[in-house]
C-alpha cells in the first residue's frame, strides 16, 4: 500500500524547534506516534489536531492539507484511525481508464446538532460503508461545525427556563403556548429537517419538566400529555436524523407519558410510529406487531388505525408477504378517503399521496422497481411545497428503483437532486438511501452522472483514515 510521507509536517515541527522526541512529550504520546504521523502510517485523533496546530505554530484548517497531502494513495491506518474533514486522498476505478482521484471536501456536510453540543455527522468508514456518527463540535473542521449549529431558529421563539414568566403572563395558558411553539417546530421540521430543529424541541422538553414540577391535577395532566407530544417529536426527529438508539429512547418516554396522561390516542399513535421506526431498522416483525397493536388500541376504521396499516405494509413487504401488504394499503386508503373520517387530529397529514408512496416503498422493496418508480414520481409530484425533506426521502427511493428499472444515468441524476435536501437538511434517512444506492452504483463507475454523482457524495462525507 502506498504511504505519503508528510514532509510538510516534519518542516513544521522543526521549524517550531521540537525533535521527534520533545514534540511527542508535549502532544503526551509516544515517540513512534510522532514517527507514524510523519511517515503518513496514523493519523492524530480528531481531539489532538488543535493541541498539535498550536504547538507547530499553526491552525487546525491550516494543518488539514498538511496531514492529508494531494498525492493519491491511501495512508496505512496501522492502530490508529480518525474521522477528519479534510478528505483523505482517495481513488475509485473508471472501468475503462485509471483510477480518478475525489473531489476535495465541500464546506457543507450532512449533519443534526444535538443539544449536548454534539454532531451527527455523515462518514464514510474505512470499509466503504456510510455511517452516521457523533462527535462533540469543537472537534469537528470550522466548516462542519459552522453549518451543524442552528439551535437557534430566526423568528422562532427559544424558550428557556429563565424565559417561564414571559409565558404564563400574557394570558395564553401554558400548555397551549408550548403546544403551538410544537406546531412551529413541526412545520420548520418539514422545511429544513432535523438538524434545524432537534437541539430546541429538547430544550422545550426541559421546560415542560420545569412547569411540570409547579402544577397540580388538570394542569400536570395536560402538561404531562404535552411531554409525550414532545417526547414523540424528538423521537422522530432522531430517527431522520440518523440515531435510531436516540429515537428508540424517546418513544419510550413517550409511551410512559402517554399512558400516564390518560390519552389511548396518542398511546396508539406513539405505538404506530414505534412500527414505523422498527420498519426503518429493518425489524420486520416488530414492525408488523407494533402495528398490530396500534390498530387494536384505536378505534377501529379511524385515521389512526390507518396510520398503523401503513407502517404494518412495510413491515410485510420486508418479509416478502405482499399479499398482506397490498391488503393493509388498500385498507389505510379506504379509510382516509372515506368522508365519515375527516382529516383532523391526531395524522392529519395522513393522505392518499402518503398512503401511495409508502406502496411504492413496499413495491421496491419486493422487487417491483418499474411500479415503484411510477409511484414515487406521483408522490413527488403530489408533494406540498413545504415537504421538501419528505420530497428527498422520495427521490432518494426513487433512484433505487430508477438504477434497477431504467439503468444509472437517471437513477445518478435523481440522487443528486437528493443529495442536495439531505446536506441542507441532516436527514440521515435521505442519506442512508443513497448509501445503498452509492453501493449499487460502484460497478457503473465509467458512466459520467454515475462518477459525478458519487464524487459529489463523498465530498459532503467525513472520512475515516
Amino acid at each position: 500500500m502506498i504511504q505519503v510521507r508528510r514532509d510538510r509536517l516534519i518542516e513544521l515541527r522543526v521549524s517550531a524547534g521540537f525533535s521527534q522526541e520533545t514534540l511527542a512529550e508535549a502532544m503526551n504520546v509516544d515517540r513512534s506516534t510522532v514517527g507514524r504521523w510523519e511517515r503518513g502510517r496514523a493519523t492524530p485523533q480528531p481531539w489532538q489536531v488543535p493541541k498539535l496546530a498550536d504547538l507547530l505554530k499553526t491552525t487546525s484548517d491550516a494543518l488539514g492539507p498538511v496531514l492529508h497531502p494531494a498525492p493519491p494513495g491511501t495512508p496505512d491506518t496501522g492502530e490508529h484511525q480518525a474521522l477528519t474533514g479534510a478528505r483523505r486522498p482517495e481513488t475509485r476505478p473508471t472501468g475503462d481508464g485509471p483510477p480518478q482521484p475525489a473531489t476535495p471536501a465541500a464546506a457543507e456536510m450532512a449533519t443534526t446538532a444535538l443539544i449536548d453540543g454534539g454532531v451527527r455527522v455523515g462518514c464514510r468508514t474505512a470499509d466503504g460503508q456510510i455511517v452516521f456518527v457523533t462527535m462533540p463540535r469543537q472537534l469537528l473542521p470550522h466548516s462542519v461545525s459552522t453549518t451543524a449549529n442552528p439551535t437557534s431558529l430566526p423568528g422562532l421563539p427559544q424558550p428557556g427556563v429563565q424565559a417561564l414568566p414571559s409565558l404564563l403572563s400574557h394570558g395564553l395558558h401554558p400548555v397551549e403556548g408550548m403546544r403551538a411553539l410544537r406546531r412551529s417546530l413541526v412545520e420548520c421540521d418539514n422545511v429544513l429537517g432535523p438538524r434545524g430543529v432537534i437541539a430546541t424541541a429538547q430544550e422545550h422538553v426541559q421546560v415542560i419538566q420545569h412547569l411540570r414540577r409547579e402544577a397540580t391535577g388538570d394542569d400536570r395532566r395536560a402538561l404531562l400529555q404535552l411531554l409525550a407530544e414532545y417526547a414523540e417529536f424528538c423521537a422522530w426527529l432522531h430517527q431522520d436524523g440518523g440515531d435510531h438508539r436516540a429515537a428508540q429512547h424517546w418513544a419510550a418516554l413517550a409511551t410512559d407519558w402517554a399512558a400516564a396522561s390518560g390519552d389511548h390516542d396518542l398511546t396508539a399513535y406513539i405505538t404506530a410510529r414505534k412500527a414505523q421506526l422498527a420498519g426503518d431498522m429493518k425489524e420486520s416483525a416488530d414492525a408488523v406487531d407494533l402495528a398490530d397493536y396500534a390498530q387494536r388500541l384505536t378505534r377501529p376504521g379511524s385515521r389512526l388505525s390507518a396510520m398503523a396499516a401503513v407502517y404494518g405494509a412495510h413491515g410485510y413487504a420486508l418479509l416478502g408477504d405482499e399479499r398482506s401488504a397490498q391488503h393493509a394499503l388498500d385498507q389505510a386508503l379506504a379509510l382516509i378517503t372515506d368522508p365519515s373520517e375527516a382529516p383532523i387530529g391526531r395524522g392529519r397529514w395522513l393522505d392518499a399521496t402518503y398512503v401511495e408512496a409508502q406502496r411504492a416503498r413496499a413495491l421496491a422493496v419486493l422487487g417491483r422497481h418499474h411500479e415503484a418508480v411510477s409511484g414515487f414520481e406521483q408522490a413527488i409530484e403530489s408533494l406540498p411545497v413545504n415537504f421538501r425533506r419528505d420530497r428527498g426521502v422520495y427521490l432518494a427511493r426513487a433512484a433505487i428503483s430508477q438504477l434497477v428499472a431504467y439503468g444509472p444515468e437517471p437513477a445518478a441524476e435523481t440522487a443528486e437532486a437528493a443529495l442536495s435536501i439531505a446536506v441542507s437538511t441532516g436527514s440521515a434517512r435521505i442519506l442512508t438511501e443513497l448509501a445503498t444506492l452509492d453501493g449499487m452504483l460502484q460497478r457503473c463507475q465509467s458512466v459520467p452522472e454515475v462518477r459525478h454523482f458519487r464524487e459529489v457524495l463523498d465530498s459532503h462525507l467525513l472520512h475515516e483514515v
